[in-house]
């Protein structure tokens, strides 16, 4: 049997709180937006959870699912910032490479027969 002192929101609220911990200090680390992007929205998720422990979640539905749809449009937006960012890395790998290809591999016509 489960404690009554533990509850999906109280879960919730201390996984949002590691997340946001994690995404600050991956953020401080690597400098990349990604991680602060996802420890906000988690942190937003975290008020929601707080409004439901405090009883109030039915007298504020409206901010909550405000704050909600701001935590996914977060998310959402750090994905398409990593997703860009990632092709445009990929591509310019892939260019370099392609370059130092041409420049590395021999010509046909300096090639004996």
């Amino acid at each position: 049997m489960i404690p009554d002192l533990i509850s999906i929101p109280l879960v919730n609220l201390l996984l949002c709180i590691v997340i946001v911990v994690l995404g600050c200090l991956c953020y401080r680390k690597s400098g990349e937006d990604l991680p602060l992007f996802i420890g906000a929205a988690f942190g937003l998720f975290g008020i929601s959870h707080i409004a439901t422990l405090a009883g109030l979640a039915p007298a504020l539905e409206l901010p909550l699912i405000l704050v909600r749809t701001l935590a996914y449009v977060l998310v959402i937006v750090a994905l398409y910032f990593h997703f860009k960012k990632s092709l445009l890395l990929k591509e310019t790998r892939d260019g370099w490479v392609e370059y130092f290809k041409s420049e590395i591999e021999p010509s046909d016509s300096g090639k004996k027969e």
